[in-house]
C-alpha cells in the first residue's frame, strides 16, 4: 500500500461516521498527511497548507525542499503568515520566513469531480503581498465552478538574493528562490488538487503585477513546463527591448554576476563573510538592510531557471505554448512625479538616444500644451512603454511562433473620480467578485461577466461562451483586444500607433528584432 493509499484509508475511517450528505469536501489526504479545513456556505476552505519545508536556518536561500510529513490530522482553518516583508498587516499573522503555504477553495461534492483549477500568484513588486489578501478570496469563483488556489512565495532578499558562495553551494546558480517556490506550489497542485475535486489537466496560473511578470518568465522556463495548461497575466510582463544590469531600467532583468556582486555587498554591510554566518542572522536584520523602493532584488537571468531574455526565447519557440490571456488597465502607470512639466519633458526628449524615432513617437500622443496636459500625456506614454508594449510584444511573439491562442484585454471600467482611467490592479475585484470599496450594480454585473470569461478560459482555454460578447483571439492582421468598459467588445488595440512607435525606440536599448522579424 502506498503512502497516499494509506492516508486515504485512514481518512475514510476517521470520517466514516460523518454525514454523507456533506455539501463539499472538508478533509483531504495531501503530500505530508491529512488536513481538515471547514465548510462555509457550501464551500470547502483550506488554509495554510504546506507545499514545501520551512525555508529557515540552513534552508534559507535554498530551493524549496519537500514538505515535512506530520502525524494525525493537521488543522487547515487558519491562514499561515505571509512571507517576511516590510508591510505588517495587523489583522493576520505577522510575516515570517516560515511562509511556504497555500490555500484552497472548492465547492466540489467529491474528489472524483474534475473542476477547472485557478492558481493565483499575488503581486507586490516581489517585495510584498500575501496569499490571503481579501481581494483574492476564492469563494465566489469556487461557487461558480472552479477550484481556487492562492500561493505564497519568498520575497525581496529572501527570495532573490544571489551570492558567489550560494552559487558554489548549488553548483550552477543562485537566486530566484521566489520563482522556485512558485514552481514548487504548481507541482503540489499537480500532485494534490484532485483531492479537492480539481482537474490537474486544466490548471490556469494567473497573476497580477509582479505575479504577472513572474508568470511571463515562467512561460519561457523549462522548469514550469507541464505544470499548467493555461496562463493569464494581469498588468505585468517582461518582454523588454533588451537586458541590462542598470537598476534604473526596471523592465530589464539583471545577470547572475550582477546580483552576486550585490550579494557580496550585502554580506559586507551585514558584517558577515561566510554563508553560515549570514544564515544565522535574524531575518529582521536582513530585511532592514534591504528594504526600500524601488526593490533592490528581483528576477535574475541565472541561465538555468531563467535561461535568457523572453523576446529571444519566444522567437526561438522556447516557451510553454499554452492558451494565454493577458492585458492591462487604462491608467496602469498612475500619476507621474510632480517634477514632470512641459519644459522638463521637452528637455528630456532632446537628450534621448535614437532621435530618428522621435517623430513617430511624439505624433502618437497629443501635443504638449501645458504642464497639466503634459502630465496626462506622460500617464499614457508610461503605461504604453512599461506595460502595454511588453503585453503587445508577448501577444505578437506567441502568435507568430506558437500554436496556442492569445486573448488580450484592455480594462477601462472606472468611477467618475478617476478621470484618467482604471488604475493599476483595479480589475482584480472584478475577477474574484470581491469589492472592498464602493461599487455599483453595474460593477457587480461586469464582475459576473468577467468571472464567466475567466472560468471558461480555465475550463477550455477559450474565454468565450453562451451569453457573452465575442472575445476575439489576438491576430497580427487585426490587432483586436477585448475592451472592458460600458459596452465590452473586441476592438482595435487602444493607442496602437504608440506601441508601434515604441518598438524602434526601445530597440536602442537592446538590439531587439522586431516581433515580425522573428517569424519562422
Amino acid at each position: 500500500m502506498t503512502l497516499r493509499e494509506g492516508l486515504l484509508s485512514l481518512l475514510l475511517l476517521v470520517f466514516s461516521c460523518a454525514n454523507t450528505a456533506i455539501a463539499s469536501i472538508e478533509s483531504a489526504a495531501v503530500t505530508g498527511g491529512i488536513i481538515k479545513g471547514r465548510i462555509v456556505d457550501g464551500i470547502g476552505i483550506f488554509r495554510g497548507i504546506p507545499f514545501a519545508a520551512p525555508p529557515v536556518g540552513d534552508l534559507r536561500w535554498q530551493v524549496p525542499k519537500p514538505v515535512v510529513a506530520w502525524q494525525g490530522i493537521r488543522d487547515a482553518q487558519e491562514f499561515a503568515p505571509a512571507c517576511i516583508q516590510s508591510w505588517n498587516p495587523s489583522e493576520q499573522p505577522q510575516p515570517s520566513e516560515d511562509c511556504l503555504y497555500l490555500n484552497v477553495w472548492t465547492a466540489a461534492a467529491a474528489s472524483s469531480e474534475r473542476r477547472p483549477v485557478i492558481v493565483w500568484i499575488h503581486g507586490g513588486g516581489l517585495v510584498g503581498g500575501m496569499s490571503w489578501e481579501k481581494v483574492s478570496d476564492g469563494t465566489q469563483l469556487a461557487r461558480e465552478g472552479a477550484v481556487v488556489v492562492t500561493i505564497a512565495y519568498r520575497l525581496g532578499a529572501f527570495g532573490f538574493l544571489a551570492h558567489p558562495e550560494l552559487t558554489r553551494e548549488n553548483g550552477e546558480t543562485s537566486g530566484n528562490y521566489g520563482l522556485h517556490d512558485m514552481i514548487a506550489a504548481l507541482s503540489w497542485v499537480q500532485e494534490n488538487i484532485a483531492q479537492f475535486g480539481g482537474d490537474p489537466a486544466r490548471v490556469l496560473v494567473i497573476g497580477g503585477s509582479a505575479g504577472a511578470a513572474a508568470i511571463s518568465v515562467l512561460a519561457s522556463s523549462p522548469h514550469a513546463k507541464g505544470l499548467y495548461s493555461r496562463a493569464a497575466a494581469l498588468g505585468g510582463s517582461i518582454f523588454a527591448a533588451g537586458v541590462s544590469d542598470d537598476p534604473r531600467y526596471i523592465f530589464f532583468y539583471p545577470t547572475l554576476a550582477h546580483y552576486e556582486q550585490k550579494g557580496e555587498a550585502l554580506f559586507k554591510e551585514l558584517g558577515v563573510t561566510e554563508l553560515k554566518a549570514a544564515r544565522s542572522l535574524r531575518a529582521d536584520e536582513i530585511l532592514k538592510a534591504t528594504e526600500g523602493w524601488p526593490p533592490k532584488y528581483g528576477i535574475i537571468r541565472d541561465g538555468e531557471l531563467v535561461q535568457g531574455a523572453n523576446h529571444e526565447l519566444f522567437a526561438k519557440r522556447r516557451f510553454n505554448d499554452v492558451p494565454t490571456l493577458i492585458g492591462y488597465t487604462s491608467d496602469e502607470a498612475g500619476d507621474p512625479p510632480p517634477e514632470v512639466t512641459r519644459e522638463a519633458v521637452e528637455a528630456d526628449l532632446e537628450k534621448l538616444p535614437c532621435k530618428h524615432t522621435h517623430d513617430a513617437l511624439v505624433a502618437a500622443y497629443p501635443s504638449l500644451v501645458d504642464d497639466e496636459q503634459t502630465r496626462a500625456v506622460m500617464r499614457q506614454s508610461n503605461r504604453d512603454q512599461n506595460v502595454g508594449w511588453s503585453t503587445w510584444t508577448w501577444a505578437r511573439l506567441q502568435t507568430a511562433n506558437g500554436a496556442s491562442p492569445v486573448f488580450v484585454y484592455f480594462f477601462d471600467i472606472h468611477p467618475a473620480d478617476k478621470p484618467y482611467g482604471a488604475p493599476h490592479a483595479t480589475e482584480y475585484p472584478y475577477i474574484f467578485g470581491n469589492f472592498s470599496n464602493a461599487h455599483t450594480q453595474q460593477d457587480l454585473a461586469a464582475s459576473a461577466m468577467i468571472r464567466k470569461y475567466l472560468i471558461n478560459f480555465a475550463s477550455s482555454g477559450n474565454p468565450n461562451g453562451s451569453g457573452l460578447a465575442q472575445w476575439q483571439k489576438f491576430d497580427e492582421s487585426t490587432q483586436r483586444v477585448m475592451v472592458f468598459d460600458e459596452k465590452p467588445i473586441s476592438r482595435e488595440w487602444p493607442n496602437l500607433a504608440a506601441l508601434k512607435a515604441f518598438t524602434p525606440f526601445l530597440q536602442c536599448f537592446g538590439n531587439l528584432p522586431l516581433p515580425s522579424d522573428a517569424r519562422p
